[in-house]
Order: C-alpha cells, then structure tokens, then sequence
C-alpha cells in the first residue's frame, strides 16, 4: 500500500459509498473520517463498514480540519509506509478519474503538494466562479503564489508533509487555505492537476463564504493593512503638522521627515504582528534600505504631483497608495521572507 484516500465525512449520503466501490475497484484503499454525523447517517457508514471500511470517529463535530488531522495522525501512527495521502470530499465533487489523477502526479512529484484543479469550464455558479477568482487574486498578492484553486478539497499530500500540516492552525475549512499560506514558510513545492468541475444542486451546500472565510484566510494581508493604516495616521499626522507650523518646509521635505517617523513604528508592527519573524540588524537595515528607495520613488513623484498643480494632501494619498503594494510585496519576498 503507497497512496491511501482520506475522506472527511459529515452528514454524507450513499454518494460516499458509491465513491468508495469506485475507488477499491481501481484498487485505492480508503480511510473515512465521520465528523459527528447523525444517527441519520448510520446505514451509510454500515455499508462502508461491510465493505472492511477503517471509519474513525468524532463524538461530536468538529471541522472538516480536524477530521483530516485525525486522519493524518491515524496515518502517521499505522502507516508509515506509506508515500502519500490524497484528500477528497464526501459528497460526490470529485471523480475516481481526477483522484487517479491526484495520486499519478504524486507519484512523478513525490515531494510537492498536489493540487486538484477545477477548470471552471461550463455552468459554473456565480458564486463560486467570482469567490474563487477573487481569492486566488488576493492569495498571490500575499504570498506570491499563484494557484488556480485555493478552495479545492482535492489534494495529494507527501508523507513528509503530514505532520507539518498537523501543526497548522484551523479546525474547520480555513485549514485548508491555511495550507496552502504556508506553502512558502514550510518550503514545499506545489503542482496543480486539472480536474472536472462538478457542483451538486448550484453549490448550495458550499460552506465557502466570502466575508467570513476571507477574514480568516487573508488575516496577515489583513493585518498588514491595519499595521500601515496605523504607521500612514502618524505619517499623515506629522506631514499635517510639519504643513501647518510656520517652519517653511516644502511638501518634500516634510514627507521625508513623517515617513521617517512612521518607518519605524512600521518595522516594529509588522515584525511581530503581520510576518512573525525573528528579525535583527540585517533585516532592519533592508527595512531602511526599503524606506530609502521608497522615499526615492515617493518623494519625486509627490514634488511632480503638486508643481502640477495637485493638492498636496491628495497627492500624498495617490503616492502612498502606491507605495503601500511596493512596501508590501518587498517585504514579504525580501525582508521578512523565512529562510531554510
């Protein structure tokens, strides 16, 4: 036994059993995971248990995250052997050809993450169509990974990996975006397989929601934003007061010295907060190596805008927009980047 396939099961119907012949018949041997399902649910799970089904337990619910972890663990303890694991959902979104599919690329790429890509071809809802461009956009604005499909349950996982993933956080199916946040911090290469886009009755029983799984997914992008919009209230406060008192500066000049304030409190924030990095002398110089290309870019720009005619405060707001991506992105890829 090399691949087995973990499927998280809450409240599933006989689509699992159906999936479960197909796949022992292409000779995939298969671990379930019941999530707290109702007493409802037994005759599916007896017919997986007459089929010699191992069934893992939750007494009650507790996320599809937990059940995977569950599943890791149980892995990871009884069979070690094994190469990999391949996870698919219960309700019948994923094709015994497409998790063939999954376990083959693991096969040729045995340390990287696969991932089983919809194509989004055909009658795709709206909601999931624009929920997951939307989410593939931000996701590589805050990594710098591009994925086609950030919210596919198919996915084939090296052994090496498991335990990492263990430690992620997430119980539900943030731990899943929460995987593949990490991709870059845990040096794990990712492939993506195409797979059959297939949604039962619209996608109405998506969990996927927006707002809600947004502010859990993007929390550091989140969070960077709350730390500049903090840093941007003390530059633009001390650029209104350099303005205002009768020192005689020029726009320039006063950006120079608020940013100069702001760049500090910045550093300090996103150390801690935003990037989790133990950082020293090396990267607080890159910090201020950043801030002085910054100030390269921004002051010019802003001296342009306002011999222009523009308001000086409106054309701070356009400059610093504009720095605002270029601060981010340096910052993730340069300065606070994990190394190995």
């Amino acid at each position: 036994m090399e691949y087995v396939v973990l499927i998280p099961a809450y409240k599933p119907d006989m689509r699992l059993v159906s999936l479960v012949d197909e796949l022992l018949a292409a000779e995939l041997p298969v671990l379930v995971v019941d999530d707290g399902s109702q007493p409802e649910q037994k005759p599916v799970f007896d017919a997986l248990a007459e089929r010699g089904i191992e069934v893992l337990r939750h007494a009650v619910n507790q996320g599809k995250g937990r059940a995977m972890k569950t599943g890791f663990n149980y892995l990871l303890l009884n069979h070690p052997e094994l190469k990999g694991v391949v996870t698919a959902d219960c309700d019948g979104q994923h094709t015994t050809r497409d998790i063939l599919s999954v376990v083959n690329a693991l096969r040729e790429h045995p340390n990287d993450m696969i991932i089983g890509a919809r194509k989004f071809t055909g009658k795709v809802p709206m909601k999931s169509l624009l929920g997951n461009k939307i989410t593939c956009g931000i996701f590589w604005f805050a990594t710098g990974i591009r994925i086609t499909d950030t919210q596919t349950g198919l996915r084939g996982f090296p052994m090496n990996t498991l335990e990492r993933m263990m430690r992620l956080p997430g119980e539900r199916y943030e731990l899943e975006m929460n995987m593949l946040l990490a991709l870059k911090d845990l040096n794990i290469h990712h492939n993506e397989v195409p797979i059959e886009t297939i949604y039962i009755d619209n996608n109405s029983g998506s969990h996927f929601n927006p707002l809600r799984d947004g502010l859990r997914i993007f929390k550091q992008i989140i969070t960077y934003m709350c730390s500049s919009l903090a840093s941007w209230a003390v530059d633009y406060g001390v650029y209104i007061l350099l303005l205002l008192l009768p020192l005689g500066l020029a726009e320039a000049t006063c950006h120079v010295i608020a940013r100069i304030c702001s760049s500090l409190l910045n550093f300090k924030i996103n150390q801690k907060a935003v990037f989790h990095v133990k950082s020293g002398k090396r990267e607080f110089i890159m910090y201020i190596a950043m801030v002085v290309i910054a100030l390269g870019i921004g002051t010019p720009l802003l001296a342009l805008l306002t011999n222009i005619g523009w308001n000086a405060l409106i054309a701070k707001i356009c400059v610093d927009l504009l720095l605002f991506f270029f601060n981010y992105l340096v910052q993730r890829e340069v300065i606070f980047r994990r190394r190995h």
